[in-house]
């Protein structure tokens, strides 16, 4: 269970900021671990040896949609990140045309997960979204990723679409 009690979930020394030119290698870790993680569940996943040049996707991204890639620091180390777009155009030919904010990536390193850094980088990327003038927020999770699953729908999203595949 998620606690939110100060002193019990989080060391006080936790904060959150935006990322900046010299976090580069802490966030490419970061990236990376997100990555091999999300490989274990899903083979498709590209490496973590991708994670500078989707660093380098994430920040051209940021700059085209009024982004942010904000940092979760613990002890003045660089132990998580998250990347919200705010103004993502609708793309879907059969929907009205509309924006939304969408956190393509959420990623605490393994030591520091279960400490209430997550949620504090989730609620940075959602005020972010709504400083810009977003009224819809939008992530995407792999259905086996229980952890994640749980944060997002204890923090009020609510399922939309749910994607099936088959292996043939």
């Amino acid at each position: 269970m998620l606690n939110s009690q100060p002193g019990v979930d989080e060391d006080m020394s936790d904060s959150i900021r935006e990322f900046r030119e010299g976090d580069l290698r802490a966030v490419e870790q970061c990236l990376a671990e997100l990555q091999d993680f999300s490989k274990l569940i899903y083979p498709k996943v590209a490496a973590g040896t991708i994670a500078s040049q989707y660093l380098q996707y994430l920040l051209t991204r940021c700059r085209e949609t009024d982004g942010k890639i904000f940092v979760g620091e613990s002890g003045g180390r660089v132990v998580g990140m998250v990347c919200v777009m705010a103004r993502v155009s609708s793309a879907a030919v059969d929907e009205e045309e509309y924006e939304y904010a969408y956190i393509s990536d959420l990623v605490l390193l393994a030591d520091h997960r279960g400490k209430g850094l997550g949620r504090k980088l989730l609620q940075r990327a959602e005020e972010h979204a709504q400083s810009q003038g977003a009224n819809l927020l939008r992530i995407h999770v792999l259905a086996r990723n229980e952890v994640a699953r749980t944060l997002y729908l204890r923090s009020g999203f609510e399922e939309h679409v749910v994607a099936l595949q088959k292996s043939l």
